[in-house]
């Protein structure tokens, strides 16, 4: 029998990140599989989804679930729209409304929330009550790519603007003891876009400037030269050939990355946990939902990397 001697009440923070969050399946398996079992579970965004899901007892449904997915069954379930975001998301939260079956918060089998954030304000939400799949799709409305929700007389978008990994929302569920999964530690460091990475040579100080040419040979006016030339040193370098512009996706893309970075390392500098567990997904895409195996696998391998410390800290025997 594995006794808690430090700590009467462990949280669990499911961060935010969007088809990285598989990996919080792994991790919550390895936990399990080690003896702890979170008595309060939180997230934001997807970090919401899997933790309502495991809060309601379906992890191994969820788990089946996401290893079946193809890249042409994301593309169905992400359904395409104009208004208010790029997909409207109806089809696969009708798919876990019809798990949930009408659960609300208060009947889940644990103690849960949910954080969103509100659009008009930039307040943080946190959801504690109500339908579970209602605050579930508040939490995942990313800006720009999921519709907003409007809850309570306010629009809501993904929690992930306000607080990517909840560790606050675990302190005020009475959480004496908070593990938290960052999901986006290393994702500026390993993009994996499917194609070679193309590096721009340096400048030979001695060499003559390198301008942007107009196809008469002539350089451009400054005024006129094209916004996708790099300055250097006031001089305006035309980008290799051989370099792909990003698309639409994949600039919307990293520029989320870019904001959950940023804001994840602001919030758990001012507001640590006390275990903090940091999956390796720098490969693996905010849409690549098709990929979970890797992403489980991962989650897993980094709770396992962690188990002394997690141990040292509970003071499990």
């Amino acid at each position: 029998m594995i006794r808690r001697r430090r700590y009467s009440r462990i949280g669990l923070v499911l961060g935010g990140g969007a088809a990285r969050g598989w990996a919080h399946i792994g991790a919550i398996r390895a936990l399990h599989d080690a003896g702890i079992k979170p008595d309060v579970v939180c997230g934001t965004s997807i970090g919401a989804l899997v933790g309502a899901v495991y809060a309601n007892g379906d992890l191994d449904w969820l788990e089946e679930w996401v290893s079946r997915l193809s890249w042409q069954t994301v593309v169905r379930l992400l359904d395409l729209r104009i208004s208010g975001g790029l997909l409207g998301g109806r089809k696969v939260i009708q798919l876990f409304a019809e798990k949930f079956a009408g659960c609300s918060i208060a009947q889940l089998k644990m103690p849960f929330a949910a954080v969103a954030t509100e659009l008009d304000t930039g307040r943080e939400i946190w959801l504690q009550d109500g339908s579970t799949i209602d605050s579930v799709r508040a939490s995942i409305a990313i800006p720009g790519i999921f519709t907003p929700v409007w809850h309570n007389g306010v629009w809501l978008v993904d929690g992930g603007l306000s607080n990517p990994v909840p560790v606050s929302v675990a302190r005020g569920m009475r959480a004496d003891c908070v593990i938290a999964i960052d999901l986006n530690n290393d994702i500026l460091n390993g993009r994996d876009f499917g194609g070679a990475v193309v590096e721009t040579p340096a400048l030979d100080p001695g060499a003559p400037p390198q301008v942007a040419l107009r196809r008469n040979g002539k350089p451009w006016p400054r005024w006129l030269a094209p916004a996708d030339a790099r300055v250097t040193d006031d001089v305006r370098v035309a980008p290799p050939r051989s370099a792909r512009v990003p698309s639409m996706l994949s600039s919307v893309a990293q520029s989320i990355d870019i904001m959950q970075v940023r804001i994840t390392r602001s919030r758990l500098a001012g507001e640590p946990a006390d275990i903090l567990i940091q999956p390796r997904l720098g490969g693996m895409g905010i849409f690549d939902f098709h990929r979970a195996a890797p992403a489980i696998e991962e989650g897993r391998a980094a709770v396992e990397y962690m188990l002394p410390a997690i141990r040292a800290r509970l003071g499990m025997d």
